[in-house]
């Protein structure tokens, strides 16, 4: 189905990229902050056998995960405050405008931990970032890319991350929604203090609960740096974080 936007534009609605990670049980799926690995498995008591291959009526199934750990996931305010807020409440718009852009962090040597790290500064995002418009979301794919993405195992990895001037560049373009293939904003090991995170979010300043940050996505290849129609999907649960669906739309001149 077409669904018109404005100035002639429009999208495919049955035409679409997804940016997320499939959640399966068992070790092999991405795995961050040395969570244990999903389990799916069947309710099966004295009176009750929840698999429909051992003999059950139908299939009925426990699923346990950690949105942060375990996979894709978009996460609001609530993941660093004090305060309950959550993503059911915080998160009210689904459809965005969204620009994806393709960044290699820099290396460098961090004096406080004795050690490399990669980071994403202002000056990559800005070389990255031409004729920003109308998006309110911002996806960013980091490089090198591969399907190994799919499983990867981040603990103890320390993956790159964002300085507090990235993110500082990325609130004063606009950016409602920054949606990146990492495990985590911020270090990941930074002794609590989540500069990132706070920045974005100008937490505890003056909470800015309708944004929302969406980590572990995987963007493939062949979806190329664009603009894009973009639909967060996310559970009804009143928590801080919730397993999401990222999909985008290429947007096409009528």
């Amino acid at each position: 189905m077409k669904l018109l936007l404005k100035n002639d534009q429009y999208i495919e609605t049955s035409v679409g990229f997804d940016l997320s990670i499939p959640l399966r049980a068992g070790a092999n799926n991405v795995n961050a902050w040395y969570v244990k690995p999903v389990k799916i498995e069947p309710v099966i008591n004295s009176e009750f056998i929840g698999d429909v291959n051992q003999g059950g009526a139908v299939n009925f199934r426990d699923i346990y995960l950690n949105p942060h750990g375990n996979g894709t996931h978009t996460e609001c305010v609530g993941h660093i405050s004090k305060e309950d807020f959550t993503i059911n409440q915080c998160l009210k718009e689904f459809h965005f405008l969204a620009k994806l852009i393709t960044v290699e962090p820099e290396s460098i040597f961090n004096p406080d931990y004795k050690q490399k790290d990669l980071i994403i500064t202002k000056a990559i995002l800005q070389r990255q970032i031409k004729n920003w418009g109308e998006e309110s979301a911002l996806i960013i794919r980091t490089i090198p890319n591969s399907d190994e993405k799919l499983n990867h195992q981040y603990s103890s990895s320390n993956p790159p991350y964002f300085t507090k001037e990235a993110i500082e560049f990325i609130n004063d373009l606009g950016v409602q929604h920054l949606m990146v293939d990492l495990p985590s904003v911020d270090r990941e090991v930074d002794n609590g203090q989540l500069i990132a995170h706070k920045t974005f979010w100008n937490y505890p300043k003056n909470p800015l609960k309708s944004k929302t940050i969406s980590e572990l996505l995987y963007v493939p290849d062949f979806v190329v740096d664009n603009t894009y129609f973009v639909q967060i999907q996310i559970m009804s649960i009143e928590s801080d974080a919730s397993p999401s669906k990222i999909m985008a739309h290429e947007i096409f001149q009528r």
